[in-house]
């Protein structure tokens, strides 16, 4: 999958809601029980709307805690490196991913979160990532 595809499809389809909801049923008790998360603050979020979420990045496991933390799907932006393997990018696009060219100025990456946004759906970035 070529980065267009990637991006036509996060503006358009959105997340696969058979495996968004199969990654939840599955990270949801296991970073509840074995890492023993709790939510503080979700409150704090709207459940609806657009919503930009700029988050620190400390681990590779970040965008799925993140994903599983919040009730609503999420779109992220990841490294395009990510997206080399087919069957990565896939997977990852169909969760709501989709690629950044950080060498560069990235207009492709802005459009795709500005269709999201305008949407009413939430994007994660992280910065310092």
């Amino acid at each position: 999958m070529d980065a267009k595809a990637l991006h036509e499809r996060a503006r358009t389809r959105g997340v696969n809601p058979v495996l968004y909801r199969i990654a939840r049923l599955v990270l949801v008790p296991f970073f509840r029980i074995y890492f023993r998360m709790e939510r503080h603050g979700h409150e704090h979020i709207p459940s609806e709307g657009p919503l930009l979420l700029a988050a620190n990045h400390r681990s590779f496991l970040d965008p799925f805690i993140i994903g599983a933390m919040l009730k609503r799907p999420v779109y992220y932006v990841a490294k395009k490196e990510l997206f080399a393997n087919p069957l990565c990018a896939w997977f990852l696009n169909a969760l709501g991913a989709f690629p950044v060219d950080r060498g560069a100025s990235d207009q492709e990456m802005l459009e795709t979160a500005r269709a999201i946004l305008r949407r009413g759906d939430a994007v994660v970035i992280f910065p310092e990532g």
